[in-house]
């Protein structure tokens, strides 16, 4: 039996405010504060 595993998907305003937190403290501790992967902020 498998399992299938469903992505989260953000809202634009998410990811609007992610961008800004990403500007002020730097990618790798905006991904630390948010629980997600630093790739997640490039793409």
């Amino acid at each position: 039996m498998t399992t299938k595993k469903t992505s989260k998907t953000h809202t634009a305003e998410f990811k609007a405010e992610t961008l800004k937190l990403a500007e002020r403290v730097g990618v790798a501790e905006a991904a630390r504060q948010l629980k997600i992967y630093e790739p997640q902020l490039y793409n």
